[in-house]
């Protein structure tokens, strides 16, 4: 099966418990779907700009420009985030495995949820 989105949901707490990983997150994030490379000062920004959220129990930026792929953290109550890809592919399901294996190895409790973002759903109502 092709994956549109993986989403991440984490239990409950606050965002500043994620302090200590989520830098090292996205970090990860970029290395594994090659985006950047050429220019690692763009991933010190964004990795700014979240870490600064984050220090303030803030719901994170992610990242939600033109890339490969994004990290988007919709406007709800949850520590939640989706990891998106415009187009049906596997290397969603790859990178949401490992990013899920990340959050595991740092005893973060979540549960992952296959093609249930608010636009995939509205897309496939369009077909």
């Amino acid at each position: 099966m092709k994956y549109w989105n993986g989403h991440i949901v984490m239990e409950d707490g606050e965002w500043k418990d994620l302090e200590g990983i989520w830098e090292d997150m996205l970090r990860y994030f970029f290395q594994e779907t090659k985006q950047f490379k050429d220019n690692p000062e763009m991933i010190d920004i964004v990795v700014d700009e979240n870490r600064i959220d984050i220090q303030h129990n803030r719901k994170p930026e992610g990242f939600n420009r033109d890339g490969k792929m994004r990290i988007v953290v919709p406007m709800s109550d949850k520590r939640e985030f989706f990891i998106y890809r415009g187009v049906y592919n596997d290397e969603v399901r790859v990178i949401t495995e490992k990013i899920s294996g990340f959050l595991a190895k740092h005893d973060i409790k979540h549960s992952v949820e296959w093609n249930d973002m608010m636009l995939f759903k509205i897309k496939k109502r369009r077909r």
